[in-house]
């Protein structure tokens, strides 16, 4: 593709051998060279073997590398009533007020070779390739040639509150009945507006990065399934969810504390399927409370120094409701099925607070507190050094090769076009829909 040129990307991704629906863009951030990586790695490693402080303390001793860096901030809140909202694909759950504003984080770093990308993280339930288009068309309008396809990120925290139709694809614009040029407008205007902030922020800088456990924080909503993994392999962890959470502190070579990018595996269902507010859940307030520690507690939202975005990990079947799934009667549910009486609707998985805006506030609180004890331990993190690399391509979905052993038959397959499944229409234990 054209990378440089986002309309004709837009042109070619509308035909129909070439459809969104057969394609998938996969991006992956490195802001860390490959050595920094392998000291992250081993510094986890060795909390298991007792040589964490020696090694922690051989590498806090590195001099850190100057970057450019700036971060910026943005409204992203579509409409608040009468809007569809996206996440558990029910169609009567429509906005009806607010909770948590939504938010656009967005963070540039160059290194000294001029090596630039743009990271965002969006209260979003995802950034639809509309979105991403729609971005790169106005930041091209604006920078021609330096905000492209391949060196702008963004992502979405999975908020399942947030106002839906904002899909170029019918199947994500059902539930909404249709397409929201309202709200699809404020995501990309509001993501867009962040860039430039972040972008006209930039001054010298140096980053850190730090990582710990979070218990209590997040639980496996389909365990039956992961048993299934080989023995060998689960073997190797201690939990089956990711309990590592990770915190890349952001300074300015004068000293002054810029803001926070943190990582944590948990999905933005704290907010049930019978919430009609829009809410940015618990990563959306987990920032709020980071932003108000750093900024002040009378900074208005949005308009403060320190930007703290949480942004998702790999939160696949990964839920906030810790107390477990259970029937209507208090009785824990079918285990293989996670059925009640043969019913996906009625297994349920709450907690953990009283309600859902306790549990919002509880698993938000947990991720903050974590993280800002990270960021607050200075001496601890490591300092990041070297390039800074970015890789982004397309995939053409519908014809992978599929490795025998992957395979019912034994026999090499070929993927096709994709199609969904009883169990996608059964939803989680999180609510039917999610």
């Amino acid at each position: 593709h054209d990378h440089d040129t986002p309309r004709s990307i837009r042109d070619d991704l509308r035909d129909p051998t070439t459809t969104m629906a057969t394609r998938a863009s996969l991006s992956l951030l490195l802001l860390l060279c490959l050595g920094v990586l392998s000291y992250a790695v081993k510094i986890d490693v060795a909390q298991h073997e007792g040589g964490h402080d020696a090694l922690l303390d051989a590498i806090s001793s590195l001099a850190p590398t100057t970057y450019r860096i700036g971060r910026g901030i943005y409204d992203v809140t579509g409409p608040t009533a009468e809007e569809g909202m996206m996440g558990y694909a029910m169609p009567q759950q429509r906005a009806e007020g607010l909770h948590l504003r939504l938010w656009a984080r967005a963070y540039i770093f160059v290194d000294s070779a001029g090596t630039r990308l743009a990271f965002v993280s969006s209260d979003l339930c995802m950034t639809m390739q509309s979105v991403k288009l729609g971005v790169i068309e106005r930041l091209q309008g604006l920078y021609p040639g330096l905000y492209t396809m391949e060196n702008v990120m963004l992502t979405g925290t999975h908020t399942h509150s947030g106002p839906g139709g904002f899909s170029w694809y019918a199947l994500y614009d059902i539930t909404t009945l249709g397409f929201s040029e309202k709200n699809y407008e404020a995501i990309v205007s509001g993501i867009v507006q962040a860039i430039v902030r972040a972008h006209n922020d930039l001054g010298d800088g140096v980053l850190s990065l730090s990582r710990d456990w979070l218990d209590e924080s997040n639980i496996n909503r389909s365990p039956y399934a992961y048993l299934f993994n080989p023995p060998q392999e689960r073997a190797k962890y201690a939990w089956d969810t990711d309990k590592n959470i990770t915190v890349l502190r952001l300074d300015r070579a004068t000293g002054e504390e810029l803001g926070a990018i943190t990582w944590f595996a948990v999905h933005c269902t704290s907010m049930n399927n019978t919430n009609k507010l829009i809410s940015s859940d618990n990563k959306g307030y987990a920032a709020y409370l980071f932003e108000k520690a750093k900024n002040g507690n009378r900074t208005i939202m949005g308009q403060g120094n320190f930007v703290a975005a949480f942004a998702q990990s790999n939160e696949g079947d990964v839920s906030p409701n810790t107390k477990g799934p259970h029937c209507p009667n208090g009785q824990a549910c079918d285990f293989a099925t996670s059925t009640c009486n043969g019913k996906t609707e009625e297994c349920i998985s709450p907690g953990p607070g009283d309600n859902m805006y306790e549990s919002t506030q509880i698993i938000g609180t947990n991720q903050f507190k974590k993280a800002m004890s990270l960021f607050d331990n200075k001496a601890g993190a490591v300092p990041l050094q070297g390039p800074i690399h970015f890789i982004h391509t397309w995939v053409n979905m519908t014809n992978i090769t599929v490795d025998a052993k992957f395979v019912p038959t034994n026999k090499t397959g070929q993927t096709c076009q994709a199609a969904y499944g009883y169990s996608f229409a059964a939803g989680t234990t999180d609510g039917p829909g999610a």
